[in-house]
């Protein structure tokens, strides 16, 4: 019986010009002679994406098999008619969850599994194929599982041929950099003229943003990463997307830098940072998101552009079996930084699965040049509020001959400024703050090119349905006080953006319990204001006022505190004395504001296009703006 068998799986090589055998396409819209078990395949192949399910994509035609048809819960199979193997190879389209034999298709010979493919944990199909050479001249069936329930407990599968054509190895990086591109264009063009878009402040050209991550300057360039969803303005599909600047106000796109690799399990890219390490070589380290615990992954770049990056091959770079018996829960997002002529790394976490009270961040030693060893080396700091669940990505870094450390654990954002006990590894905390106290979230660091320490922050919280979301604050330069707290201003390299020159200049603006115009508009402006309270309960602006008066932001000012649309800073009696002088960035739907004991904070606004106006207003008795400095403010992006 040999012998035929032989000769038929000859004959096979020699065919390569047969035409394909599709076994199904899916574009009937029911099943026909295939055999259905449970729920989770409906009534037929589905049209896209079902009812709760993020946007699916990548197969042919219109329909497709996908099992989300009651959710992740949903369970059944799908099995063909049994069919003789004839060609050399079978090719098919798939995707969903990565569970093997759970949420996967099956190549069935004599009963047996024989072959098994899972998806990559994304709603995109990948195309997948078998080498059927030697099961030549047997009968098979196609089974497609859906087994699992719960998060990617589903399958999707498209274009069921058997062929003759070998297919060619998939160049992963490739293939998703290209869709994502491609996705981002696209969008960017629905968006580009929406006028509440910020247009000096970053974000990408369409879509979803997040933390930023790993900003640096390196060889004459700031670069800057962030998270990004290129396939959509809600979170999901996390990449890293990037952008650079020379001067640190104008800003050019760059391709994205790293994306999820499928192939090795992975789901997101989620936040991190970047260093030189020991030997000179720049890297990015990151929290790899899949089908299993978290893992702490690197990139290095392919060309002197930091254009093209690749995946370390040493990843996993850090896993949780570092920690020993110690389980840190929500173990992510790692920074690092140096002391006393060695490498560390912080990353947020918890010690008691979210229950609040043990939010800590845990440290780390390189052991080797390449940073692709590491030793745990204990909690470095635990957040002192015992209402906090969890440390997500912290901070830490020396400054003016301090320790400063960010988390982010919930807003708003907490500072810490004291001392680092180097033999311990331990932090001991002698200042706390708030680091923002509006529309700010995970914020990180970088040095600068004159040796300042600058960080950018998350502005999350726009109106969903503009097909973009989310952008970074300006860069803010730190600095700690004499009195030892941590203070904010805006980088000085923010005077390159727009005209340098002041478009309007007001002095001495007095009311008397009345509300005044400044005869200034405009919607992408700074503003440089002082506020003399006088005999008044209140003085303040009304920013983006609409010209009949019944819209506006106000800013208020009663002598202790300072508000800006329900965000409110405390200032001291002594940074007031003379005068409030305020800083303020209008920026379509953002304001920033700075105020002269170094609290910051950003503001989402509505957005009316004819709201552009700039009024003065007193409360309750005699007040003044003494000054009022306004310049315009134009694109950071690099034509």
């Amino acid at each position: 019986m040999m012998v035929p068998v032989l000769l038929l799986a000859m004959s096979l090589a020699l065919a390569a010009d047969r035409p394909d055998v599709v076994l199904n396409d899916f574009e009937s819209p029911s099943y026909g002679t295939w055999t259905v078990t449970g729920t989770a395949f409906g009534p037929g192949p589905a049209e896209g994406a079902l009812k709760g399910q993020m946007a699916v994509g990548d197969f042919q035609g219109k329909r497709l098999v996908n099992t989300f048809f009651e959710g992740d819960d949903a369970v059944g199979t799908l099995t063909s008619p049994e069919f003789a193997i004839d060609r050399n190879f079978l090719r098919f389209l798939i995707g969903g969850g990565r569970h093997p034999g759970e949420t996967c298709m099956n190549l069935l010979v004599g009963g047996e599994v024989v072959k098994t493919a899972t998806g990559h944990a994304s709603e995109f199909l990948r195309e997948a194929s078998w080498d059927l050479s030697v099961y030549a001249g047997k009968s098979a069936r196609i089974e497609i599982v859906d087994r699992r329930k719960g998060g990617w407990g589903h399958v999707l599968v498209d274009q069921i041929a058997m062929t003759d054509t070998k297919p060619e190895p998939i160049d992963e990086r490739a293939v998703l950099l290209k869709k994502a591109e491609e996705s981002i264009k696209a969008a960017g063009e629905r968006v580009a003229k929406d006028p509440s878009r910020p247009i000096y402040h970053i974000l990408p050209p369409a879509n979803w943003l997040n933390d930023p991550n790993g900003p640096i300057y390196y060889k004459g360039y700031y670069h800057m990463f962030f998270q990004h969803n290129p396939y959509g303005e809600d979170w999901g599909n996390m990449h890293w997307a990037h952008v650079r600047s020379k001067d640190l106000a104008h800003w050019e796109r760059l391709p994205i830098a790293l994306w999820p690799s499928k192939l090795d399990g992975e789901e997101h890219v989620f936040s991190g940072s970047a260093t030189v390490n020991p030997k000179g070589d720049l890297m990015l380290f990151y929290t790899s998101i899949g089908g299993r615990l978290p893992e702490q992954w690197a990139a290095l770049p392919e060309n002197d552009d930091l254009t093209l990056w690749k995946k370390h091959p040493a990843n996993p770079i850090l896993t949780e079996t570092l920690h020993g018996d110690t389980k840190v829960h929500e173990w992510r997002d790692p920074f690092v930084f140096q002391a006393e002529g060695k490498t560390f790394m912080v990353l947020g976490g918890n010690l008691n699965e979210n229950k609040g009270g043990q939010g800590t961040v845990t440290v780390y030693r390189a052991e080797n040049d390449d940073l692709t060893k590491w030793t745990y080396l204990g909690v470095l700091f635990t957040h002192p509020d015992p209402e906090v669940k969890n440390v997500e990505c912290p901070l830490f870094f020396p400054l003016d001959g301090k320790w400063v450390l960010i988390t982010s654990q919930g807003r708003p954002v907490h500072w810490f400024v004291g001392s680092l006990d180097t033999k311990t590894m331990t932090f001991k905390p002698e200042r706390r703050g708030i680091a923002d106290a509006g529309n700010f979230y995970a914020p990180n660091v970088a040095k600068g090119a004159n040796g300042q320490t600058l960080l950018w922050g998350w502005v999350p919280d726009f109106p969903k349905g503009k097909g973009w979301n989310g952008c970074l604050t300006l860069p803010r330069v730190m600095s700690i006080t004499k009195s030892g707290n941590l203070a904010f201003a805006p980088a000085p390299e923010l005077a390159l953006i727009g005209n340098p020159e002041h478009a309007v200049m007001i002095r001495s603006v007095e009311m008397n319990d009345e509300a005044k115009n400044t005869d200034f508009s405009g919607d992408a402006t700074e503003l440089r204001v002082t506020l003399d309270l006088g005999t008044a309960k209140t003085v303040g602006l009304h920013v983006r006022q609409s010209f009949d008066g019944t819209r506006s932001i106000p800013i208020t000012f009663d002598g202790s505190t300072l508000d800006v649309q329900g965000a409110k800073l405390s200032i001291p009696a002594e940074a007031a004395k003379a005068g409030l002088e305020l800083r303020i960035f209008l920026d379509k739907s953002v304001l920033e504001v700075y105020t002269p004991n170094g609290q910051c904070l950003v503001k989402v606004m509505d957005y009316h296009p004819d709201d552009q106006k700039i009024g003065a207003f007193a409360t309750g008795g005699k007040a003044s703006i003494r000054s009022m400095d306004a310049r315009m403010l134009d694109t950071i992006w690099k034509k």
